[in-house]
């Protein structure tokens, strides 16, 4: 097998968002002639975890697990809460850099390893994948889940700091051998800004594992009317407008109110909690807190309509092409998405007929939105998405997964 060192930061035993790509990348490469070398941090500051998510690491799969410094180094910043980046750059975990360095030059010479993947966020990582190809002179890939410097959720405490990083960014930029963005926007955001790129980016975009569906009953009935979402609640997002909209259709439709059920998974935040107890829907919305993976694809098979939050207004909300759209569309279940016109999933979802799409603060267009599928399921008439299967295998993991094998092959050579 051809050998490959995947840098992340984010791999099980985590859970969230974060581990997906670089972990479905690793279950499927072996299929395609690569052994997956991965090197990730042995004590990461980062609380979801997901254990069965290590059952997913194929047989051939070396882990290192590599010392971080970051805990020491964030004390004191987090005990006057203050903005990190007055203090580390790229990010907090800039404390796992010289050892990832050491460690990883090692096994890169000890193993014969011939390509380094780095994915990011976090950013570090590009900078470990970078000082790494420096070192040893393999071809290297970066791989860019969100935007870096141009990251709307990103705060920096002054002009310097966005310099200092700006910096940075070009400079892994013109290191790496080729580059990968799980968006279109992405990719034309840093073609844009470095136009020495474009001969050698390409859009591979997050996706869905066959696999997770095999034993799920997508066809099962659920007792009630039942509306999930999955995933985090975080920055601007919220679930005010939905759930505004479930209060006053509640309040309205003592029918509805006995037949539907809400119900939230993941970290969700403090604010999701408060405003259930504020609007007194207890009966009807369960807050169920992080589950597995596994779990949470029960839910959305056990579900009439997906619910996806992307209620941030102007260019943040633009950006946000949330990895867990993929599984929904895969589920073929309807989709609510109370998201920006010009969102990028959003957009999606209107090309693949997979839904409805509400402005972030139209309550009276959520509602509507919610008893349109309400009555079709009452009318037994709330049927499995007629999405074409073509367009749906773009974004089947195993699909992705060959075409990285081909960008690997590509700076081999």
């Amino acid at each position: 097998m051809n050998k490959v060192l995947l840098l992340a930061y984010h791999y099980p035993p985590l859970g969230g968002p974060g581990v997906f790509r670089t972990l479905k990348f690793t279950k499927y490469l072996p299929k395609f002639d690569y052994q997956p070398f991965i090197l990730t941090v042995k004590n990461p500051l980062y609380k979801l975890k997901d254990s069965s998510l290590m059952a997913e690491i194929p047989i051939e799969a070396n882990v290192s697990r590599v010392f971080s410094f970051e805990h020491r180094l964030l004390r004191v910043p987090r005990l006057i809460n203050i903005n990190l980046k007055w203090f580390y750059l790229p990010d907090e975990h800039i404390g796992w850099l010289p050892f990832a360095v050491f460690y990883g030059s090692k096994l890169i010479k000890k193993e014969d390893i011939e390509v380094i993947f780095a994915t990011s966020p976090s950013y570090t990582t590009l900078l470990l994948g970078s000082l790494l190809k420096k070192k040893t002179k393999i071809p290297l890939v970066v791989d860019f889940r969100d935007l870096w410097v141009n990251n709307s959720f990103i705060e920096y405490p002054a002009r310097f700091h966005k310099f200092i990083e700006s910096k940075m960014e070009k400079h892994v930029l013109a290191q790496a051998d080729y580059i990968t963005v799980v968006s279109d926007l992405i990719r034309d955001d840093l073609i844009r800004r470095y136009p020495f790129v474009r001969p050698k980016i390409e859009t591979l975009t997050n996706g869905f594992d066959p696999e997770d569906f095999e034993e799920l009953d997508l066809q099962k009935e659920s007792r009630k009317f039942r509306i999930a979402y999955t995933g985090s609640i975080y920055g601007g997002l919220t679930a005010r407008t939905f759930l505004s909209a479930l209060k006053k259709l509640v309040i309205e439709n003592e029918e509805l109110k006995k037949n539907i059920e809400v119900v939230f998974v993941g970290n969700y935040g403090k604010e999701t909690q408060s405003l259930v107890g504020e609007l007194s829907l207890e009966e009807n919305v369960k807050l169920k807190g992080y589950v597995s993976h596994k779990k949470s694809l029960d839910l959305i098979a056990g579900s009439n309509v997906l619910l996806l939050l992307i209620t941030v207004l102007g260019s943040k909300g633009k950006e946000i092409l949330t990895g867990k759209i993929f599984e929904y569309l895969a589920s073929k279940k309807p989709i609510i998405a109370i998201a920006p016109e010009d969102n990028l999933a959003s957009k999606l979802i209107k090309s693949l007929d997979a839904g409805v799409v509400v402005p972030p603060r139209n309550v009276e267009l959520v509602k509507e939105a919610i008893l349109l599928f309400y009555k079709k399921w009452k009318d037994e008439k709330l049927l499995g998405l007629a999405i074409n299967s073509n367009e749906l295998q773009k974004f089947n993991r195993i699909n992705l997964t060959q075409r990285l094998s081909r960008i690997f092959d590509k700076v081999k050579k």
